[in-house]
């Protein structure tokens, strides 16, 4: 019973990063948007660090499916 109890910790952990990774990804899409000149790739990289970050979640939540 505790490990189910962790591993529901687990997934909620990972739903709520996954949550928080889409208002930081919407938020860093409408920064690109207002976004000009020297700045834009600072963005860019920005942007594509948040990309990494939710592609890398989304490998943790499937590594503990075949657990």
């Amino acid at each position: 019973m505790r490990d189910d109890s962790r591993e529901a910790e687990r997934l909620e952990t990972i739903a709520e990063l996954g949550d928080l990774l889409a208002v930081l990804r919407e938020m860093g899409q409408r920064l690109a948007n207002e976004s000009h000149g020297s700045a834009y790739p600072g963005v860019q990289a920005f942007n594509a660090l948040l990309h990494q970050a939710h592609v890398q979640l989304e490998r943790i939540g499937e590594a503990g499916k075949g657990a």
